[in-house]
């Protein structure tokens, strides 16, 4: 039958393609770590089967990254499972016999080739932590953590060692390790950059639990549904093409399908009715302004400038013999101020700034669960984008500097025979590790904080979902965290899925 009118005939082929989109809408995910994962697994659970996800790496995880060294799998990334009650990561594999408990070093080693006494030790550690997770309101004039920290552990620690000189030299020498534990925490290059009070809600439970030796990667299969029972997975490998770096996302509201574009370093272009965007704050800082045509509203690059985005190393290095005893774990480490001064010159080998060298920027050394020949050294600061680096040579000989300096008087410290270590910040397809919370970021008076702008779907001015973000940056309250990042991928499926008002039987 001949149409009437042109009119009529474009109508009804606008409605054609309407109704075809509610039924199976293109929906492309860009990212494959758990945020894309997440949003991925719950859309083809409702039975939405025109998903595809663009991974720039050659593997999936995003931050998660567990490779076999020594004589277990190790964590280049997230290692633990924070909580317990409200962590979706630890309700998912709950009763699965994945997670143990990680017993955190308490022992601390002073650079005079001193091991402080266990009672000194223990109520350092417990006043840190009184300051750093106190729960209450803040004083108007603590902008960040480092003013709050800084002011409330001299108080503390006058107060506590002001009659014993020795002890309070220490104590004062122990604010350098706080505020790196603090940045290791917090994901900060200086904790001076993250706000004392903050919008992050701490999961009740057991906050450092490992995965026995066999990598945070036990949770993606969790999360696709390959474990514990293959024949449930999820057709993830027909959806994810790994290596495909998006270099421009272009949309245009007029069109009534495949309105959104995601374009590909390799000339390959994706399009799709919704595109979720789930790489780090880190490539957003970076590449806002370039990525997105048209640019992202004004709002939502504010939040994202505001946001603060960090950095946290991992040096882990395997040993021939184990020179530490078995009943070790760990090694915390107090820098004394002159000796902070002298490193540069007895390990001039490396990056400096302002007179401190690079290996001053380690405070502290963990054993790895069922690894028992391997160590991991910890590495905050500004520093460590040039740490990063280092060859491994230098690292090894950096590290073991340390370890000789701290105890070469207890230990036959050893060089170690081979080293891996994580590169987040000079990776373009990360540029750091995890986000934290800045002064300007917070929600304080206003509506919404800097993570909720970031959250905040771009639709169409007739209303239809377009452009929708995920990650662990899009947390109003778990940000920093893999369970926060599962969580936001949830999140943008059911917002799909709410858009259509129903799942679709496909």
């Amino acid at each position: 039958m001949k149409c009437p009118t042109a009119t009529i005939c474009s109508l009804l082929a606008l409605l054609s393609m309407a109704w075809t989109a509610k039924q199976d809408p293109s929906i492309l995910i860009i990212g494959a770590g758990v945020a894309g994962l997440s949003t991925a697994r719950r859309l083809m659970e409702a039975g939405y089967s025109n998903v595809k996800i663009l991974e720039a790496e050659p593997r999936i995880g995003g931050r998660i990254n567990s490779v076999f060294f020594g004589d277990a799998f190790v964590d280049l990334g997230a290692r633990w499972c924070h909580g317990q009650n409200g962590n979706v990561v630890y309700q998912m594999v709950e009763g699965l016999d994945l997670l143990g408990h990680t017993e955190i070093p308490f022992k601390m080693y002073h650079s005079s080739r001193t091991v402080i006494d266990e009672e000194f030790a223990m109520g350092l550690m417990e006043a840190m932590d009184g300051v750093y997770s106190v729960d209450g309101d803040y004083p108007d004039r603590y902008i960040s953590i480092g003013d709050f920290c800084e002011d409330r552990f001299n108080s503390t620690i006058h107060e506590k060692y002001g009659k014993d000189e020795k002890k309070l030299q220490i104590a004062k020498e122990a604010m350098y390790y706080f505020e790196m534990e603090v940045n290791s925490n917090e994901g900060s290059s200086t904790w001076f950059e993250s706000t004392a009070q903050s919008d992050y809600l701490e999961c009740e439970g057991d906050l450092v639990q490992h995965w026995k030796g066999k990598g945070y990667k036990t949770f993606l299969d969790v999360l696709m549904k390959k474990y514990p029972e293959p024949k449930n997975q999820l057709p993830f490998e027909d959806k994810i093409l790994l290596s495909k770096e998006v270099s421009e996302i272009t949309w245009n509201e007029s069109r009534p399908r495949n309105s959104i574009a995601a374009h590909c370093s390799d000339g390959s272009t994706y399009t799709a009715d919704h595109l979720v965007f789930t790489p780090s704050l880190g490539v957003l800082k970076e590449r806002m302004h370039s990525m997105f045509v048209p640019k992202l509203p004004e709002k939502k690059r504010m939040a994202i400038q505001n946001m603060g985005y960090g950095l946290v190393m991992k040096v882990i290095l395997h040993y021939p013999e184990i020179w530490w005893k078995n009943d070790c774990n760990g090694f915390n480490l107090i820098w004394s101020d002159e000796d902070r001064k002298r490193a540069i010159n007895e390990f001039p080998t490396g990056p400096n700034l302002n007179g401190r060298s690079w290996v001053t920027y380690m405070h502290y050394s963990l054993a790895v669960e069922n690894n028992p020949k391997v160590l991991v050294a910890w590495f905050t600061g500004k520093l460590v984008p040039e740490i990063e680096l280092l060859s491994n040579d230098t690292l090894a000989r950096g590290i073991t500097y340390v370890h000789e300096k701290f105890m070469g008087h207890i230990y036959n410290v050893t060089l170690p025979d081979k080293l891996i270590h994580s590169d987040w910040q000079s990776n373009p397809h990360f540029r750091g590790t995890y986000s934290y919370q800045t002064p300007a970021a917070k929600k304080g008076k206003k509506a919404t904080s800097a993570q909720e702008d970031l959250a905040d779907p771009i639709r169409t001015a007739q209303g239809r979902l377009i452009l929708q973000f995920a990650g662990e940056g899009t947390h109003p309250h778990h940000y920093s965290n893999v369970h926060g990042a599962v969580e936001t991928g949830f999140r943008e499926a059911e917002r799909i899925i709410s858009y259509y008002g129903k799942t679709t039987n496909i």
